[in-house]
């Protein structure tokens, strides 16, 4: 038997009602009492242990309510372009990485988080700059949105985008020298790339070096607070489920992970799992399917029901981006997954894909009779709009926003993507506490590192990089910022009796952390730190 007692210290509990404790006792992993110091302390026996705070502040453990944690183990294997700020240095990159840690075997050399918006011309590499690093080795460099990716030649023969008669997924873009010409021109956008047979074709790192970049994945979540994530890109295809089931078997997992089949493996991963309360096994759980509607904003492939505010060169002036998908396919997936009582996480960026998934839902609730008790998830949601709202609530829908867009991309989506009126209202978190909507906020990592904390900044502040407020009536307060990141990321999964909260009966789940957010200045949230992160009991991050 395990027991502990926490005192003072700032407890912010986040129950119903907001309350702020000096000290708890957990034993065996559980909360087993929460409240003063006088009246915790005097629980104490001799095979408790006790930890003096001395003032610091104590919070639920950080949820994270959508994102791809195989992912991001993979991309601590592969060439790190987050950072680069022009086409030379991306290419100077990848250059280095072939010189000292040349591919092995049929191995493609992949590199990851480009942002072309941070290079003078704005242009993404094309196979005619990738071909100057290699023609012999498969290259593939991912966009930050992950919804896009540059190849060279090589590649893009492996992927079959050859000749004058490729065919292309539907859903997907295959971008030409000119328009008037079939040639690739090696930026690849949507299902050209995450159609599931295309990604078969993509030679990676083993599963042996997988499941160590995956320890080391868990390291990096815990020492951000995070004790319960996700990974939304499970399918047969890319074997995702058969990494997390062994990292479940052989226990490696330190942390909570919930999977999502993807749509071309719904039924066949999920058909002996009707239920979205699933158990875990050892930390994993097959809890919810995933499905994608559009692309992304900031790659201006997000389906808008109103042009983009500067169109991209080459398009119509007219152009509104493109969904991936028809109603018929997207209602008869909700269909299926209702009837297999499966939540559903839907990607949706763009209003017009917003207004697909309302529809396509409300048809399918429509058939089945039933649905909203299974709490679908809108994912991203950066332009949803406030007449739409009314039927995300009536649905049961839970949005969970990617608004760090606000910090990292919003003086593009204020210049060119959305324009300056459009701009105000993305991720709009204040219209959803007007209409009583619980929602959640999340990174997508790898496109951004789970930092819940810089989440909560972000809500807050609605500032981006120049320092503009960008919807000064979207801000929420710090209080329903961390709910955003705690319960409401355990309603999201089912799990709110068992986390997000520090209650009795509840997993001891928390993060100890340097300073009061409750109590710090706005501007200053960022700055928190986390010390400590525990995990049912137990330390899982000390720094």
């Amino acid at each position: 038997m395990t027991r502990k007692v926490y005192f003072n210290g700032n407890i912010i509990t986040v129950d119903s009602k907001e309350s702020i404790a000096q000290a708890m006792l957990i034993e065996d992993g559980k909360i087993k009492a929460v409240g003063n110091n006088d009246e915790i302390l005097n629980l104490l026996d001799e095979n408790t242990e006790k930890i003096d705070l001395e003032g610091k502040t104590i919070l639920p453990g950080f949820i994270d309510p959508h994102g791809h944690i195989v992912p991001v183990a993979q991309t601590m294997m592969v060439v790190t372009l987050g950072d680069v700020t022009s086409k030379e240095e991306l290419l100077a990159r990848l250059e280095e990485s072939i010189k000292n840690d040349p591919p092995a075997g049929d191995n493609w050399l992949i590199g990851f988080g480009y942002d072309n918006t941070k290079f003078e011309d704005g242009q993404h590499p094309t196979k005619f700059d990738l071909d100057k690093v290699s023609t012999e080795i498969p290259i593939s460099v991912s966009h930050a949105s992950g919804h896009l990716a540059a190849v060279n030649s090589k590649a893009l023969e492996l992927y079959g985008y050859v000749g004058e008669d490729y065919i292309v997924p539907e859903g997907g873009v295959v971008r030409t020298v000119s328009p008037d010409s079939k040639e690739p021109n090696g930026v690849l956008e949507e299902n050209a790339i995450l159609d599931s047979e295309k990604k078969k074709i993509v030679k990676a790192p083993g599963f042996a070096e997988i499941l160590k970049a995956m320890v080391k994945a868990q390291k990096l979540y815990a020492s951000l607070g995070v004790t319960t994530t996700q990974d939304a890109s499970v399918e047969e295809a890319n074997g995702y489920n058969h990494i997390l089931g062994a990292c479940a078997q052989n226990n490696m997992l330190i942390i909570d992970v919930v999977g999502l089949a993807t749509q071309p493996s719904t039924k066949n991963l999920m058909k002996d799992e009707g239920t979205p309360k699933r158990e875990y096994f050892n930390h994993y759980k097959l809890g919810g399917a995933k499905t994608w509607l559009d692309g992304s904003p900031q790659g201006f492939t997000a389906w808008l029901s109103k042009p983009y505010h500067v169109v991209p060169e080459g398009q119509p002036s007219n152009y509104c981006g493109y969904g991936t998908q028809s109603d018929e396919v997207v209602t008869q997936y909700f269909v299926d997954c209702i009837n297999m009582n499966i939540q559903v996480h839907v990607h949706t960026n763009g209003d017009e894909a917003c207004e697909q998934f309302l529809r396509c839902y409300e048809k399918a609730v429509e058939i089945t009779g039933h649905g909203r008790e299974l709490r679908p998830v809108m994912v991203h949601c950066q332009a949803l709009r406030y007449d739409q709202l009314d039927r995300v609530k009536a649905l049961g829908v839970v949005p969970t926003f990617f608004n760090d867009h606000v910090r990292f991309w919003g003086d593009l989506h204020h210049d060119k993507v959305f324009g300056p009126e459009r701009a105000q209202n993305i991720s709009p978190m204040g219209w959803a506490l007007e209409k009583g909507i619980k929602f959640t906020i999340h990174q997508d990592p790898p496109v951004k590192m789970p930092n819940q904390i810089l989440a909560i900044h972000n809500a807050v502040n609605r500032k981006t990089e120049s320092g503009r407020v960008l919807g000064e009536h979207q801000r929420i307060s710090v209080m329903e910022a961390i709910k955003a990141v705690t319960i409401n990321g355990a309603y999201q999964y089912f799990e709110e009796d068992k986390k997000g909260s520090i209650e009795v009966g509840k997993l001891a789940d928390f993060v100890i952390i340097d300073k009061n957010p409750l109590e710090i200045p706005a501007e200053e949230l960022e700055t928190m730190k986390v010390l400590e992160t525990v995990k049912e009991g137990n330390t899982v991050f000390k720094l």
